[in-house]
């Protein structure tokens, strides 16, 4: 039965109760989108390019994917306020354009600027390195497991918020994120999950905060200290709860985006020997920027997510001129589906075919328009250099039997092993 057969049969299974009927076309979507993304997004750009039904709007080609995402002013984040809300508090994810929103965004880039990403390069391969390093005698690695760290690591060297373990940080980060960005189906045990980390977390990140600002002169080398330095010149300056809640924002989103993308883009690669070639020659010959070419390549075949969800504001029309000219109306929830739009063969050649060098615009895997995905510099920097020390390994192949397959858990990898030669690199 076909997405849209499955649809038409809801009223039918739900009958008339409309909230019913709009969290089972969010759930039916997210399993198709996560099982058959490339028929189930082919189908809807053919045939109805903007689906309109149950109180949602399904927005699959190009040109109409990034008119939802940059129309601020008639498509709003709200789908991801509440619930951001609930476990952190008002971050820059869950706001409209507002002068609340541009003090917010304005501090965080002055805390983290975009200047302290080379500096932190060096660290991000050196650690991606040393954990595949530890692999080496073992010639096994789970690719998962590793693009989960490594970020994880990067929050206490830059953000200087580590977790009482890094496994626990991880754990609430997915939890979170889950609940926040992914159960707009409202399943009761993702949210529960989620509020059993967001109550730690919270605390956690307290303590940190006032034990760092009891120890003194605030330091100046990490966000943290960033933030608390401004606490004493400047008035628009985020207080202790408002640093709390942009922490837990910005590791929630930090973590879980470039573990997924990491994962599913190499998972892609090693489904193309040749591609898989072309990137291990770019990572031994330490050409970062090829080997972040492939690794968005592979990203647009195997996206972290299918796309992202907004709120119309008001009545808006989209598409407006073409055939498929849509009336959206107010309160309508909307899928701007990015995985679709980097398939469509209208914008994008070939879309089937991997191949480096596409224009940048062909790629929308963090988003665009004013929530454009605020750590984007970072995680360029960081998944091709986490990438690279996994194709630097001779012989690298999936594991033997369904080790070597990709597993998940939820919308998150759960693992991927790999093998290599276990002598070393070459």
């Amino acid at each position: 039965m076909s997405f849209l057969d499955e649809l038409e049969e809801l009223a039918d299974r739900v009958g008339d109760d409309a909230r019913r009927r709009l969290e089972e076309a969010v759930r039916l979507l997210e399993e198709r989108a996560r099982e058959h993304p490339e028929p189930l997004f082919a189908l809807l750009r053919r045939v109805r390019p903007v689906l309109l039904v149950h109180g949602i709007a399904i927005v699959t080609q190009y040109d109409d994917v990034l008119e939802v995402l940059n129309r601020d002013e008639a498509f709003s984040v709200e789908p991801y306020r509440g619930k951001m809300n609930e476990l952190a508090g008002d971050f820059i994810l869950g706001m409209d354009d507002s002068p609340e929103y541009e003090r917010s965004v304005s501090v965080l880039r002055l805390a983290a600027p975009r200047s302290d990403i080379p500096g932190l390069g060096t660290y991000v391969g050196e650690t991606a390195q040393a954990l595949v390093a530890e692999a080496a005698p073992t010639g096994r690695l789970d690719v998962a497991d590793l693009a989960k760290r490594v970020p994880a690591r990067l929050v206490e060297r830059w953000f200087g918020t580590p977790g009482p373990d890094e496994d626990e940080l991880i754990a609430w980060t997915l939890a979170m994120f889950e609940e926040i960005f992914v159960n707009l189906k409202n399943d009761p045990t993702i949210n529960a999950r989620a509020h059993e980390a967001a109550a730690p977390m919270r605390a956690h990140l307290d303590e940190l905060i006032a034990a760092r600002k009891a120890g003194g002169a605030p330091r100046t080398d990490d966000v943290l200290g960033r933030l608390l330095a401004m606490q004493a010149a400047e008035p628009a300056a985020f207080s202790d709860v408002e640093i709390r809640t942009n922490f837990i924002g910005l590791v929630v989103g930090f973590i879980p985006t470039i573990a997924t993308a990491t994962t599913f883009a190499l998972d892609a690669l090693l489904d193309r020997p040749d591609a898989l070639e072309s990137a291990q020659r770019a990572a031994r010959a330490g050409d970062d920027d090829a080997v972040r070419a492939h690794m968005y390549e592979a990203m647009r075949l195997a996206p972290q997510g299918p796309g992202l969800f907004r709120r119309a504001r008001t009545d808006c029309v989209i598409a407006e001129g073409t055939h498929h000219e849509t009336r959206i109306p107010a309160g309508t929830l909307t899928f701007a589906a990015t995985q679709s739009a980097m398939l469509d063969g209208d914008v994008v050649d070939d879309p089937e075919e991997f191949r480096t060098g596409r224009p940048p615009h062909h790629y929308l895997h963090f988003g665009a328009g004013l929530h454009e995905c605020f750590g984007r510099f970072a995680n360029a920097m960081q998944i091709p250099l986490i990438a690279k020390a996994v194709l630097r390994r001779p012989g690298l192949e999936r594991a033997p039997g369904e080790e070597g397959r990709l597993v998940k858990a939820g919308p998150f990898p759960q693992s991927l092993v790999v093998r290599f030669a276990a002598s070393g690199e070459e």
